[in-house]
């Protein structure tokens, strides 16, 4: 089974929870995947929801950040981001969201809610249930850092700036400025 396969079966073994715990329904097209949320901070985020807009499929979205590797916690974060998907994204965390996580059990600040001792409980019934996970979760810190490609030159007469590749400043040394200064690597 695969990771994909893993979560959806946990995203249909949650769907009874959360008709009972607070009579809201998960949208049965629901696709899960693991990969990175979208957009700025995407490698911090842990779990994403798209609205079905956002979908040529018109279907929502979900995204697991493949640096999780506790199956309790990658439940933990679906139950977060399938509130997301029951309101297509309308409310944010207010609202309908916050009463739907709090109904399930999850807790905390809700831009970041953790399974209360209930909610874990229920999660860790349901992993018992689920195949075993095969995952290894992904290090980010051992990744190479891409470095700056450009060099920042100053002008020592206008103070004017510019940037360079050290390949170009390699081959043909550091430029004349307008103003008659020089640059150099600031």
């Amino acid at each position: 089974m695969t990771r994909e396969e893993w979560l959806n079966a946990g995203l249909n073994a949650l769907r009874p929870w959360f008709e009972a715990r607070a009579k809201v329904s998960i949208p049965l097209d629901t696709r899960v995947s693991v990969g990175f949320p979208g957009g700025g901070s995407a490698r911090k985020r842990i779990g994403e929801c798209w609205a079905r807009r956002m979908s040529k499929d018109n279907v929502n979205e979900i995204f697991i950040n493949p640096t999780l590797s506790d199956p309790v916690q990658m439940l933990d974060v679906l139950a977060h981001e399938a509130i997301h998907a029951i309101d297509d994204c309308v409310s944010g965390h207010k609202g309908e969201f916050k009463r739907i996580a709090k109904d399930i059990g999850l807790e905390g600040k809700m831009t970041s809610t953790h399974a209360g001792e209930v909610l874990k409980a229920e999660l860790e019934r349901i992993i018992k249930t689920l195949p075993t996970l095969t995952h290894g979760a992904l290090d980010l810190s051992k990744r190479k850092k891409q470095p700056t490609r450009l060099v920042k030159l100053e002008c020592d007469g206008c103070g004017m700036i510019l940037r360079t590749t050290s390949k170009w400043i390699e081959e043909t040394g550091l430029p004349s400025c307008a103003c008659s200064g020089h640059f150099y690597c600031a």
